[in-house]
């Protein structure tokens, strides 16, 4: 179609993300995007592209119920014009899958288009990335969420898992130190999953969290786990994250928690079970002081 060649399509052609790409391996798909283009314009300025729609995607379209995907057959999809303009100007922006075995948050570029079940997040702070990512979110977002499928995964709902969460801050005594502590943490956390996938192409987010999991819970690992141990580095992965949760467990003032507790004995169970319920007490009480406050 041109990409390489014509002068500006690189805007137009990009890589493509969906929640499988992301807990699995990407695909290397690419799509169409003509968002802020009219079909004249497309026809003009990118006429291979406008052909390939032409016979490939308007036809179907015409027969589409929904007149915006009718009349704008030469867009992909919804034009998500509150979520471009948030994006516009980042290097990069924080996602997770929708609905997922494993929560786990990561940075994508600003070159890639996300899928409508990945949920996007319009920061591309690694302190951000790094509080989303500790133990103390996910117990969050796993209480507030819901549940779906056969293997009744958590879901990601944006509007009680993230819009409500009280994030560090001044007033919890999160302080210049721990969250540049905070920030060089997520990045290395992010770098080496990426650079592990990258090493081994056929190594998955799911099986690398499953494989912690197990780590965690002093579980025995089996031959495929083993592999896909030294392949990832879990060691280090586990490494990262207990590192995180402690400064992000600190930037709340609330080291006394100490780190979640472990194993799969019915003490272990109970006991962590206790530490979460007192985390989410201690989010709950910071949520109701602050909207006091306003």
């Amino acid at each position: 179609l041109g990409l390489g060649n014509v002068p500006g399509l690189e805007q137009h052609i990009r890589e493509y993300r969906n929640g499988r790409d992301l807990t699995a391996s990407p695909r290397d798909v690419m799509v169409i995007d003509l968002f802020g283009l009219s079909a004249e314009d497309v026809r003009q300025r990118f006429p291979a592209v406008y052909q390939w729609l032409l016979e490939k995607v308007k036809p179907e379209r015409d027969q589409n119920n929904r007149a915006t995907y009718r009349d704008n057959w030469w867009f992909f999809g919804e034009p998500r014009k509150v979520l471009r303009t948030q994006v516009k100007n980042l290097p990069r922006y924080i996602a997770t899958v929708e609905t997922t075995k494993h929560r786990v948050f990561q940075f994508l570029s600003d070159k890639v288009m996300p899928d409508n079940k990945l949920v996007v997040i319009a920061l591309s702070d690694a302190g951000q990335l790094g509080i989303l990512s500790s133990h103390i979110h996910t117990a969050w977002a796993l209480s507030a969420g819901s549940w779906l499928g056969v293997g009744n995964d958590p879901v990601y709902v944006k509007t009680r898992c993230f819009e409500t969460f009280p994030f560090p801050a001044e007033d919890t005594g999160l302080t210049p130190e721990l969250s540049e502590r905070i920030r060089a943490l997520a990045e290395q956390l992010d770098a080496h999953r990426k650079q592990r996938q990258a090493t081994h192409p056929d190594l998955t987010l799911t099986g690398m969290y499953n494989v912690l999991e197990k780590l965690r819970h002093s579980e025995a690992l089996s031959a495929k786990d083993k592999t896909m141990h030294e392949q990832g580095l879990v060691s280090v992965l586990r490494t990262l994250h207990d590192e995180l949760d402690a400064a992000v467990l600190a930037a709340y003032g609330w080291q006394d928690l100490g780190p979640a507790p472990c194993g799969q004995d019915e003490a272990s169970t109970t006991a962590r079970a206790a530490w979460t319920n007192a985390l989410l007490q201690r989010l709950v009480d910071l949520n109701t002081r602050r909207a006091a406050e306003e």
